[in-house]
C-alpha cells in the first residue's frame, strides 16, 4: 500500500531558502513565512508545500492545511489551483480510509485539469485514483487502467518523477498477485529513473529512492531471498532518516519486522518501532493496521513455540497481547474498508480465541473469515484479468510507439534526402568556383610535399635500420625453432624443448615492449603530432604511474609531493617518459633484493624537479649515451628507450639529468619550467 502521489501542477518553486531543510524543521520554516507572503499566488505555493511535508509526518495535518489552501484559491479563482489542492485532499481521505470523498476530490481535480488540456496534472490524477482503486477499494482492473493511463500522460511529458510513481503503482500490483518476476521489472525501472532525479525543491530524492528501496525489499522477502531484501531495507532506513521521512521508517521497520522470523525478540522490537511511528504519521493508514496485526501473529507464534519474552509471567499473557494487537488491527481495517487485512487478521483471532477458551466468539469469527476468504477466490479472478489487461494495454502502447518511431524514421529520411540534393548542388558549385584556384596552389603543394616525403624517408630509413638491427633475430629464431618442430621433433627432448619455449617467450616478450617503444618514438619524430600544453597536477602523474605499475609486487613504489606542484606541459609526452623510466628501473631491480623505486616532486630555482630513484645496480656511460648523444647506437640492449625520453623531453622542453652511482641505484631528474 503506498501513499497518493503528489501533483506539483505550477507549485513548483518557493524558496531556495528551504532547500536545506528536511522534516519538521522545514515544515517550521514555511508555516513562519505564511504571515510574511503577501503575494496570493506565492502563499497559495507555501500552503501546499506545508500540505505536501506534512503527509510523511501528520496525516491529519496535511489534510488540515490542504483544506486551507483550497480556500485560498477558490478565493483567487485560481483554476489550477484548485485542482491541484483537490489532490491533495484526496490524497488525505485515501490516507484515512474515505473511498467516497477520495474519489469525489480526485474527480473534481481531474475534470479541472482536463478543461486547461494540463497533461501534466492529468497523468497524476489519474496515478492517484489508480492508488485509490488499488489500495482502498481492492479493484486491481480498474487500478491498472487507470495506472496506465497516468503512465501514458506521464510518457508524453517526459518526465521521470511521474514515470517512476506509475511504474513502482504498477509493480505493486503485480506483487499483490504474486507475479514477482514482472513486480521487479516495474519497480527496478522506477528505482532506476528515481535515481536519475535531479535535486528539486519540489520533491526530495532520497524519499523517493527510500520508497522504491521498501518496495524491493518486500518483493524479495515474498520470494524469501532475505539477504537481498535485508540489503534494500537497510538502504532505505538510511535514506528515510536522512530525508525525515517517518512514514518510509514506518513501513520499512514493519517490513523488518517480518524479516526477523523466528526472533521474536527483534520482529517485536521492530514492529514496536513502526507502531510509535504510525501513531505518529497516521494511526488509521492501511500499513498501521498490517504492523499491528503482524504484531499479533508474533506473540500467537511465541506462545505456540513456547518462547516466552523477559517481562511475562506465562504464555496466556501472550495470547492476550496477540488478542489485543489483533482486534486493533481489525479495527482499523474496519474503519479504512479494507476487506483482505481483516479477513486474515480475523481468521488469527479466532485462532487465539480458540486457544484461550472462548470458543463461542471462535467459531463467529472464523465463520466471518470462511466467508470472507471464498470471496477472496473471485478477487483472485480479477487479479489475474488485471495482469492479462496490463499486459495486453502495455504492448498496445508498444507497439503504437514503435509504429511511431518507424514514421519518425521515414520522415526524417526524407528530409535528409532533400537536404542532401541541395548540399550536392551547393557543393557542385562551390567546386566550379574553387577550380581555379586550386591550380594555382598546386605547385606551392607538391612543393611542400616533397619536402614531407624527405623527411618522411629519413625516418623510414631509421626505422629499417632499427628493424634490421633489433627485430631479426627474435624472429628468425622463432622461425627456426618452428621448423624443427616440424621436421624434426624428435630431436628435441621434453626438457629441450620447453627451455627453447622459454627463451622464445622471453625474446617475444622482449620484441613486444622494442615494438612498442619504437611505434611510441617514430610518433615523437613526425612534425605533425605537436606537444598540447595544459596545467597537470603532478599527483595525477604519480596516480599514473602507481597504477601502470600497480602489478609489480617485489618493488616497494613510493610517491612525494609535499608541495602539491602542478606542471604545464603536454601530459603524454610527460606520462611517456615517466613510465619508460620507471620501467627502465624495474628492470634494473629484478634481480635487487628489497627493491625500492621512489618519485619525487620538488621546486628549484623556479623549476618543477620530478625525480625517480631506484636502488638497483646503476648504468654505465656507455648505456646512458643514448640519453645525451643523437649518434648513438640504437638497439633493444644499447638504450632504445633512454632515446625515446630523450626525444620526448626535446619536444617538452624538459632538461634530463642523470647521477649514476653504481651498485646503488640511479637518480634520473626532470626538470620543467615553473609557469
Amino acid at each position: 500500500m503506498r501513499a497518493l502521489v503528489v501533483i506539483l501542477g505550477l507549485f513548483l518553486l518557493i524558496s531556495n531558502a528551504f532547500g536545506q531543510r528536511e522534516g519538521q524543521a522545514l515544515i517550521d520554516s514555511l508555516v513562519a513565512e505564511l504571515p510574511r507572503t503577501r503575494d496570493d499566488t506565492l502563499k497559495g505555493r507555501l500552503y501546499k508545500r506545508i500540505a505536501d511535508e506534512y503527509f510523511f509526518i501528520d496525516a491529519q495535518m496535511a489534510l488540515t492545511y490542504a483544506k486551507r489552501g483550497l480556500a485560498h484559491v477558490t478565493a483567487m479563482r485560481w483554476q489550477r489551483g484548485i485542482g491541484v489542492f483537490s489532490t491533495s485532499l484526496a490524497r488525505a481521505y485515501s490516507d484515512m480510509g474515505n473511498v467516497d470523498s477520495c474519489m469525489y476530490h480526485n474527480l473534481r481535480a481531474l475534470a479541472v485539469f482536463r478543461n486547461m488540456g494540463d497533461t501534466y496534472n492529468m497523468s497524476t490524477t489519474f496515478n492517484n485514483i489508480g492508488v485509490v482503486q488499488e489500495n482502498v477499494a481492492s479493484n486491481y482492473p480498474e487500478a491498472v487502467r487507470y495506472y496506465l493511463l497516468g503512465l501514458k500522460e506521464a510518457e508524453k511529458q517526459g518526465d521521470k518523477y511521474l514515470m517512476a510513481n506509475t511504474c513502482n503503482n504498477v509493480g505493486a500490483v503485480y506483487h499483490i498477485q504474486k507475479n514477482y518476476k514482472k513486480a521487479l521489472f516495474y519497480c527496478l525501472k522506477a528505482l532506476k529513473l528515481r535515481e536519475q532525479l535531479e535535486p528539486s525543491d519540489i520533491y526530495n530524492k532520497a524519499r523517493e529512492i527510500a520508497n522504491s528501496l521498501t518496495t524491493l525489499g518486500g518483493i524479495y522477502l515474498e520470494m524469501n531471498d532475505t539477504i537481498t531484501a535485508r540489503k534494500y531495507f537497510d538502504r532505505a532506513v538510511v535514506l528515510s532518516e536522512k530525508s525525515g521521512n517517518k512514514e518510509g521508517l514506518a513501513k520499512v521497520y514493519g517490513n523488518l519486522s517480518l524479516l526477523e522470523g523466528p526472533d521474536f525478540a527483534a520482529a517485536i522490537a521492530y514492529g514496536e518501532k513502526a507502531e510509535r511511528l504510525w501513531n505518529e504519521v497516521n494511526p488509521r493508514h492501511i500499513l498501521a493496521a498490517s504492523n499491528l496485526g503482524n504484531m499479533g501473529k508474533a506473540y500467537l507464534h511465541m506462545h505456540e513455540s513456547g518462547y516466552l519474552p523477559k517481562g511475562f509471567s506465562g504464555r496466556p499473557q501472550l495470547l492476550e497481547e496477540a488478542r489485543q494487537y489483533l482486534t486493533r488491527a481489525i479495527q482499523v481495517c474496519s474503519e479504512n474498508g479494507d476487506v483482505s487485512y481483516k479477513s486474515d487478521f480475523t481468521g488469527l483471532l479466532a485462532e487465539v480465541q480458540a486457544q484461550q477458551g472462548d470458543f463461542k466468539n471462535a467459531y463467529f469469527n472464523f465463520k466471518s473469515y470462511a466467508a470472507v476468504h471464498d470471496s477472496l477466490f473471485s478477487q483472485e479472478e480479477k487479479n489475474k484479468i488485471a495482469g492479462l489487461e496490463g499486459e495486453r494495454e502495455i504492448a498496445l502502447r508498444d507497439k503504437q510507439i514503435q509504429i511511431g518511431s518507424l514514421e519518425l524514421e521515414a520522415r526524417k529520411r526524407q528530409q535528409w534526402l532533400l537536404t542532401g540534393g541541395l548540399l550536392l548542388l551547393a557543393a557542385i558549385g562551390a567546386l566550379l568556383y574553387r577550380q581555379n584556384r586550386l591550380r594555382k596552389r598546386t605547385n606551392v603543394q607538391l612543393l611542400h610535399l616533397n619536402n614531407e616525403l624527405d623527411e618522411a624517408n629519413q625516418v623510414k630509413a631509421r626505422f629499417f635500420a632499427i628493424l634490421s638491427h633489433d627485430l631479426r633475430s627474435p624472429v628468425a629464431n622463432l622461425v627456426n625453432f618452428l621448423h624443427l618442430q616440424k621436421e624434426a621433433p624428435d630431436l628435441l627432448t621434453q626438457e629441450a624443448a620447453e627451455a627453447h619455449q622459454k627463451r622464445l617467450t622471453d625474446s617475444a616478450e622482449s620484441l613486444l615492449e622494442t615494438m612498442e617503444s619504437m611505434l611510441l618514438w617514430s610518433k615523437s619524430q613526425m612534425q605533425q603530432f605537436k606537444p598540447q600544453a595544459r596545467r597537470i597536477a603532478v599527483d595525477d602523474l604519480f596516480e599514473y604511474i602507481q597504477k601502470f605499475f600497480a602489478g609489480t609486487g617485489r618493488i616497494d613504489f613510493t610517491f612525494e609531493n609535499h608541495e602539491n606542484l602542478t606542471v604545464v606541459t603536454d601530459e603524454d609526452y610527460l606520462r611517456t617518459i615517466m613510465q619508460n623510466l620507471t620501467n627502465n628501473a624495474v628492470k634494473a631491480l629484478k634481480n635487487t633484493d628489497q627493491a625500492m623505486i621512489k618519485w619525487e616532486a620538488k621546486t628549484q630555482k623556479g623549476e618543477v624537479v620530478l625525480s625517480v630513484t631506484d636502488n638497483g645496480p646503476g648504468a654505465s656511460a656507455e648505456q646512458l649515451g643514448a640519453l645525451f648523444t643523437d649518434n648513438a647506437a640504437i638497439g633493444i640492449k644499447t638504450g632504445l628507450g633512454l632515446h625515446l625520453v630523450r626525444d620526448l623531453a626535446k619536444a617538452i622542453s624538459c632538461r634530463i639529468s642523470v647521477q649514476p652511482n653504481a651498485g646503488n641505484g640511479m637518480i634520473f631528474s626532470l626538470a620543467i619550467a615553473n609557469a
